[in-house]
């Protein structure tokens, strides 16, 4: 249950930097639906659907709610292509997003009981370039931002984008940080990110301080 209600959070957090990847193949199939009977049930279906995918094409200013809470997007960025090379490594940011979570009163437990709190989202690709083992861990980042913040990535809500990279390897996801400081403030934010190592713990690249901007 514990594990179903935080990936229905990071759903809910991170839904704008959601790539709307095959959307001119699910266009088809719907036209070819079209041309076929269905049923009332199959139409309702359809309508489920179509909704679910209208969801993910939120834009700023959009308020997400549903039973974990209300979530306000304040501001995001996709398709980006920030990309920073560390030895071996190339680690590429994709999107970031900045929100607002007022969680629902009987998930206020997970977030340390806050009526209100700021969630920045980061989508993160790491990729290994050698044929060696590297280590390397930006999704144990530390985050500061322009209002004074300093907040370690969250290991329960982010995904795993970092670890052993075993030889020409690819790792992607999204990693979340949590923090008190109203999401309106924050307009600038930089990531502090621990360089790679190989197997006997030799740095291959320096710690990364990557500066970003909403």
């Amino acid at each position: 249950m514990k594990r179903f209600i935080l990936l229905m959070f990071i759903a809910i957090i991170s839904i704008a930097l959601v790539a709307c990847e095959g959307e001119n193949s699910k266009d088809d199939e719907k036209a070819a639906k079209a041309d076929e009977p269905t049923s009332s049930e199959e139409k309702k279906d359809n309508e489920k659907e179509t909704n679910k995918d209208e969801e993910k094409s939120v834009s700023e200013g959009d308020v997400i709610e549903n039973e974990m809470g209300k979530t306000t997007i304040l501001n995001k960025k996709e398709d980006m292509n920030e990309l920073v090379e560390n030895g071996p490594m190339k680690l590429t940011i994709t999107g970031i997003q900045n929100a607002t979570l007022e969680p629902a009163a009987d998930y206020k437990g997970m977030f340390d009981n806050k009526d209100k709190l700021t969630v920045i989202t980061v989508g993160m690709k790491a990729e290994n370039t050698s044929k060696e083992t590297v280590s390397f861990y930006p999704d144990q980042a530390t985050l500061t931002t322009n209002a004074g913040d300093q907040v370690d990535a969250d290991p329960l809500l982010s995904d795993e984008v970092g670890g052993d990279f075993f030889g020409p390897t690819k790792k992607e996801g999204k990693v979340i940080f949590k923090l008190d400081t109203p999401a309106e403030e924050i307009k600038d934010i930089k990531l502090v990110i621990s360089g790679a190592s190989n197997e006997n713990l030799d740095s291959l690249g320096e710690d990364i301080q990557l500066p970003l901007s909403f």
